[in-house]
């Protein structure tokens, strides 16, 4: 008689955990699939905004060359996911980018700073800068992969292209910014670089030949919608 109960009871263990492991999913963790396709921005790019987006069982489904994306996820991400890309997927959007080149030097006896570089004057004051003299300014209009070129009459050149406006830092990537200047009828290199820019802040870069430099070159970077 104990060795049927014991059976009934082994058998009754069985059947519980059989239920368990055959219990489906609940509702919210269904998965949902999508097909998206990018009229504007390239796929492989896409993917990348959504990765932190998606759950451990997302996936993506992209064709190398193609401009359409699968997603796997759950429905609740899939929104965010959705939301996200049609952001994303927009015309190339305009910019303005300006550019001075700005010499800075220590000097005793240094006279008033102009009022059109009082702003570069204050941002460089720990360098212990206090003259400063106005080499050149120009701005550029172009769009999200545009190059853009300056030339300026003092003899400097700027040449870069605008990247990816990103909504979130609301930042535009500037790539392969090259920063030369004419001297003795041969190009010099001054500044390449390649650097993020939130719009309407103004961003400084310095070139000089040494930390203890008394002389220094800066360009002033502002970049608008």
């Amino acid at each position: 008689m104990k060795v049927k109960q014991l059976l009934l009871v082994l058998c009754a263990c069985l059947f519980v955990s059989a239920s368990a492991i055959a219990e489906p999913r609940q509702p919210g963790q269904a998965l949902s699939v999508r097909t998206f396709t990018f009229k504007y921005k390239e796929a492989d790019k896409a993917a990348a905004i959504i990765r932190p987006l998606m759950s451990a069982d997302g996936t993506i489904s992209l064709q190398p060359g193609s401009k359409t994306l699968g997603v796997t996820d759950h429905a609740e991400n899939m929104r965010a996911i959705a939301k996200a890309l049609a952001e994303f997927d927009t015309e190339a959007q305009p910019f303005r980018l300006s550019i001075r080149i700005v010499s800075a030097a220590r000097v005793e006896n240094a006279g008033r700073v102009p009022d059109d570089l009082k702003d570069v004057a204050a941002k460089v004051a720990l360098m212990r800068f206090n003259s400063f003299t106005r080499e050149g300014e120009a701005n550029v209009q172009g769009k999200e992969g545009d190059n853009g070129l300056i030339d300026m009459q003092t003899g400097y050149r700027a040449d870069f292209k605008f990247g990816e406006y990103d909504p979130a830092s609301d930042s535009i990537k500037i790539n392969d910014l090259h920063v030369s200047r004419v001297q003795k009828e041969q190009l010099a290199s001054l500044v390449t670089t390649s650097l993020n820019l939130r719009i309407g802040q103004t961003y400084i870069l310095g070139a000089a030949k040494s930390p203890e430099s008394k002389r220094a070159l800066m360009i002033v970077l502002v970049a608008r919608r």
